[in-house]
């Protein structure tokens, strides 16, 4: 009976601990999200946000919109790549636009001149 009731107590605690665990929204840290059409990136230890459409292959464009989760509010960075050997990248410091620690979600869609259509990539969650 004893052994029964340990059991039930560990895997009880388990499964709380992994429940919180998953619940948390991500932590603060860097991240780099290849979207096909170009690169987004995140450098925690500046609070820089980078968007940048690749420079071959025609017309390009990546957008990115970041929406606070809780509360609302959004801002939108768009790189555009018009013509060949067209450098660089749209960045944005986060601690101008939101507080430190603030649970954001990043929704990205890209064009290819080639192929004439924007994509959805999808969304990222992270923590500026």
């Amino acid at each position: 009976m004893m052994k029964n009731l340990l059991k039930t107590a560990v895997v009880g605690a388990a499964l709380v601990a992994s429940s919180l665990a998953m619940a948390q929204p991500a932590m603060a840290s860097s991240f780099s999200w290849n979207v096909s059409d170009g690169l987004i990136s995140y450098d925690d230890a500046s609070n820089k946000f980078c968007v940048r459409a690749y420079d071959s292959e025609g017309a390009r464009q990546v957008t990115v919109t970041l929406t606070r989760v809780s509360g609302g509010g959004s801002i939108t960075i768009t790189d555009k790549n018009n013509y060949y050997g067209h450098p660089g990248g749209a960045c944005r410091y986060l601690n101008n636009y939101y507080t430190e620690n603030t649970s954001l979600r990043a929704t990205a869609r890209s064009y290819w001149g080639e192929r004439g259509t924007w994509v959805g990539r999808g969304t990222r969650s992270f923590t500026s």
